[in-house]
């Protein structure tokens, strides 16, 4: 942190005199530069998660976002189990908090509706649960600002990175600078990490789009069991109504944004039409009320490999892209994904060694852990999942079938 101060000397006539004098007129030239090991940019779960990790390290870490917390993020609210479990090994306390969070629901099963076939439903081993973003983000990073060992700027939106020597300087929209040596990218769909230093752009061919709101009112749900509509109207895609208490729910769509420009949907549009032409969903709805107004949000999936790290950086969560291709499901691999990048970056920092070779144990850890699994969905998702007559006659058979309803079950 610098601060250079110049002061103007001035003169005062007096009696013919030109008397010197120093007074009142102090300029001051104001730069700063906040200077920190490791900088994590986003403070979603993947990016909490991150500072979480790196809080007991001893390296000097900040965690930047956008935002003034608690803020809301539009999202399914769902963390499934794997995500819980990693939370665990994030922090014992920030699990425990989760635990014992009362506005939430625990999740126990899943009822799948294909078609007009019965629903299907599939019982989890795991424990998981919906709940709000605007709480789940805040409860962790709560606990980020509790450790007193990662520093938290709110409202600081990244504006511009620059390479300055063996790290970066970070320049927000406040005009307040930052420096580091490692740069963690957890900024979401639009990261600016990823935009300017991986030359991320949105591909429609690997990307989704999805709108939800929130239900009060809502009746013959059952708080345990999430429920989702596989129908003609919303495929490649689904309908979710995710249950957070025994009368409210997160309620949405999720299409694939290549359906979505090619068929000219209006993606806003179909969440009402789907809803009102739905008798299941008229007798949990109709008599609902909706809180706010439909929001909508983007999914960059995990269909393709990308650059997800480099010199300096890595991404984590949505800004690398890690969001399942075949249910949206993004929390999980963004905690999983946080923890992953922390642990590298604590090694390269110990090795003095942050280069895009030094960096690159993350990318084929996140590789080895998730990429034949989203690839092989994305496969099914590419070849079925707009073929709706194929849908209703496996749905019709995981009804007759226990096998069949062990493979629905898997790839959920």
């Amino acid at each position: 942190m610098c601060y250079f101060i110049l002061t103007n000397v001035s003169f005062i006539v007096h009696k013919k005199e030109r008397v010197p004098c120093f007074f009142y007129s102090f300029y001051v030239i104001y730069i700063l530069f906040l200077q920190y090991d490791v900088i994590i940019v986003g403070a979603g779960p993947g990016g909490s998660s991150a500072a979480l990790v790196l809080a007991d390290s001893g390296l000097r870490v900040a965690m930047l976002d956008r935002a003034a917390f608690p803020r809301d993020k539009v999202c399914g609210d769902f963390i499934a189990g794997h995500g819980i479990r990693v939370l665990r090994e994030v922090s014992t306390k920030a699990y425990t908090r989760m635990l014992e969070f009362p506005n939430k629901a625990e999740n126990k099963s899943t009822l799948l509706f294909v078609g007009k076939t019965p629903p299907m439903e599939f019982f989890w081993k795991l424990r998981s649960f919906t709940v709000r973003r605007i709480d789940f983000d805040n409860m962790l990073v709560e606990e980020v600002i509790a450790s007193k060992k990662v520093d938290f700027y709110p409202v600081h939106a990244l504006k511009q990175i620059n390479r300055s020597g063996h790290g970066f300087e970070l320049s927000c929209q406040n005009g307040v600078q930052f420096k580091c040596k490692i740069l963690l990218g957890a900024d979401g769909a639009h990261s600016v990490v990823a935009r300017q230093l991986a030359g991320f752009t949105v591909d429609r061919e690997h990307y989704g789009g999805s709108v939800r709101a929130y239900f009060t009112g809502v009746k013959n749900i059952r708080a345990s069991a999430n429920e989702v509509y596989v129908h003609k109207d919303v495929v490649p895609g689904y309908f979710w109504l995710f249950p957070i208490s025994d009368d409210s729910a997160n309620v949405g769509i999720g299409m694939h944004s290549r359906h979505i420009t090619k068929q000219k949907v209006d993606i806003k549009a179909r969440f009402y039409d789907f809803i009102k032409s739905n008798p299941d969903l008229q007798s949990k709805l109709g008599e609902a009320q909706m809180e706010g107004a439909l929001q909508g949000f983007g999914l960059p999936f995990y269909s393709k490999e990308q650059c997800i790290h480099g010199n300096g950086f890595m991404l984590i969560g949505d800004a690398a892209s890690l969001i399942d291709p075949s249910n949206g499901e993004g929390i999980m691999l963004a905690i999983a994904s946080g923890k992953m990048a922390a642990e590298q970056a604590i090694k390269a920092i110990e090795q003095n060694d942050w280069s895009a070779d030094a960096l690159e144990p993350y990318k084929l850890a996140v590789r080895k852990r998730w990429w034949k699994e989203m690839r092989a969905k994305a496969w099914i998702v590419n070849h079925f999942a707009h073929r709706y007559r194929i849908l209703h006659a496996v749905g019709w058979l995981g009804n007759r079938s226990p096998r069949v309803r062990r493979w629905f079950q898997k790839w959920m």
